[in-house]
């Protein structure tokens, strides 16, 4: 919005972004400017020579790619059938999300346990790419389809327009709909390829060496063979290709052109129709999330694992596990906390520059964060301070992002009226502004917690033995040959599944009741 001649914007916003502004300097700009003149000095020739390295990005890019259409596709039809009333809609619907909010540990151990060496189904995946699409479904489907289930009632009066002007079904669908939802799909699709293009979790635990991404490789160069130049270069290689795809992420998210309708949505069908649909989208959700349910029945397999695993001898203990993860989540969040609320009110208060600035923790992958860091402070290796900056710089975005909207939601005529009345900035925000935004302040801090209790790249890149958490226990215990070993790995994942799913509790009650 453009500020008025005679007038000039307010400088609150500038004031309160200093703090982010600095930190993202000291924990972003400064360690990635370290990978940058690394990386270009001595490692990109060695990268751009070897055409292993150009086999990992062609990889890369055909799984973002890949996991994008695969969503686009299946996101459509099963938007359209959420258009109609059945049993369960609103749960699934619901439910569709809870998968991206879950550590990539939970998700790719429960693919082993039904799909992998040792799975239940006795059809071993692992190391193929059909399992790594499968997972990057699981994960991403809902990116796609909840945008469109709520965009789709928009449709209805310019297809009937153009059904009145003599357009066929099929001709109106494509010539209006089409144009119109296309913003939609590409804005989910964009997010799908960067989420799956930078992704290190699943690919490093199922795929192997033959499927392994850029961020996996990264991760080898570095933990295998000490190649600090190599893995810079690859940083900066991921980073090129991310930085064009959240640029056209934005461009199109100012794009988008149809309103957002409600969620609840939808029309009526009969009872036998009805029941048919129910049928259909259940059994594709139930196969589709089949490794989470077999996850739970693994675990429930051998009974001694459950006490094994909180005094294990030869591995990290489960109680220490779960003490450093939520000690290290508490640590965090006293840092996330200001950080994601200045930066929100900073762009609310029309900090421009910082609301792109702000997106950049979510485009950079964990473990080049991790690098960073090494290369940026080797001073501060070995120190508890790096590895909780690393997870509020990868968590305080999704806090921000979650409360902006709520922020420009607020009645502009409330704001001003107590200004008028004499209250203060801080009168202001304490009785009139927090009121207002709190639930979804709670649901953003659920977000960044959910995110930093499941963090893996990071964690595995500065950790120390003494920091395990339990994404690190779940790991360890993964690289043991044994059945035992493998069911404590199952009773972990289970355990931290948990502490996610009440994070999305935590979550969807912000969201749901009103601020």
């Amino acid at each position: 919005m453009r500020t008025p001649k005679g007038t000039s914007r307010p400088p609150e916003g500038r004031w309160l972004g200093l703090p982010v502004l600095a930190f993202l300097a000291l924990a972003l700009l400064y360690p990635l400017g370290r990978i940058l003149a690394l990386g270009l000095a001595e490692g990109w020739q060695a990268v751009l020579t070897n055409p292993y390295y150009g086999s990992r990005l062609a990889w890369s890019l055909a799984y973002g790619l890949g996991s994008s259409l695969l969503c686009i596709g299946l996101a459509l039809p099963l938007a359209y059938a959420f258009r109609y009333r059945f049993p369960g809609r609103d749960f699934l619907l619901g439910f569709s999300t809870v998968p991206f909010v879950l550590p990539p540990l939970v998700v790719a151990m429960g693919f082993l346990s039904l799909v992998g060496p040792k799975g239940l189904l006795g059809l071993n995946l692992y190391g193929t790419a059909w399992v790594l699409f499968w997972a990057s479904l699981l994960y991403n489907l809902g990116l796609v389809l909840r945008p469109l289930v709520a965009l789709l009632p928009a449709l209805q009066t310019p297809l009937a327009a153009a059904r009145t002007l003599g357009a066929s079904p099929l001709r109106a669908y494509w010539r209006v709909g089409i144009p119109l939802l296309g913003p939609a799909l590409l804005s989910g699709g964009s997010l799908v390829f960067l989420y799956s293009f930078t992704s290190f979790g699943v690919p490093l635990l199922l795929g192997g060496s033959r499927w392994a991404t850029l961020e996996v490789e990264t991760y080898y160069a570095l933990a295998q063979r000490l190649a600090f130049p190599e893995a810079t270069a690859l940083v900066l290689m991921q980073l090129a290709v991310s930085l064009v795809v959240l640029m056209g992420y934005l461009r199109l998210q100012e794009r988008l052109a149809l309103g957002i309708g409600g969620y609840g949505s939808h029309l009526p069908l009969a009872p036998r129709p009805a029941g048919g649909l129910a049928l259909l989208v259940w059994g594709f959700f139930l196969l589709l999330y089949s490794p989470l349910w077999s996850l739970l029945l693994r675990a429930l397999e051998r009974p001694e694992a459950w006490l094994s695993v909180w005094n294990s001898p030869d591995f990290t203990p489960g109680g220490t596990a779960l003490f450093n993860t939520l000690g290290f989540a508490g640590l965090a969040l006293l840092l996330v906390l200001p950080l994601g609320v200045l930066y929100a009110y900073a762009v609310w208060r029309g900090h421009r520059g910082l609301d792109w600035l702000g997106l950049l923790p979510l485009m950079v992958s964990p473990v080049a964060i991790g690098l960073g860091y090494l290369l940026a402070y080797p001073g501060l290796r070995g120190s508890l301070l790096i590895l909780i900056v690393a997870y509020a710089l990868l968590s305080y975005p999704l806090l921000g992002r979650a409360l902006l909207p709520a922020l420009r939601a607020m009645p502009k005529g409330v704001v001003e009226a107590a200004r008028v009345l004499g209250a203060g900035p801080w009168r202001r925000l304490v009785r009139v502004e927090w009121p207002m935004v709190q639930k979804s302040a709670l649901s953003g801090a659920g977000l960044a917690l959910a995110a930093i209790v499941g963090e893996f790249g990071a964690t595995l890149t500065l950790q120390r033995p003494e920091w395990a958490t339990l994404s690190l226990a779940i790991y360890e215990r993964l690289g043991r040959p044994g059945a035992l070993p493998f069911h404590e790995a199952v009773v972990l994942a289970v355990v931290l599944m948990g502490l996610s799913m009440a994070l999305l509790a935590l979550l969807e009650r912000g969201f749901r009741e009103p601020g």
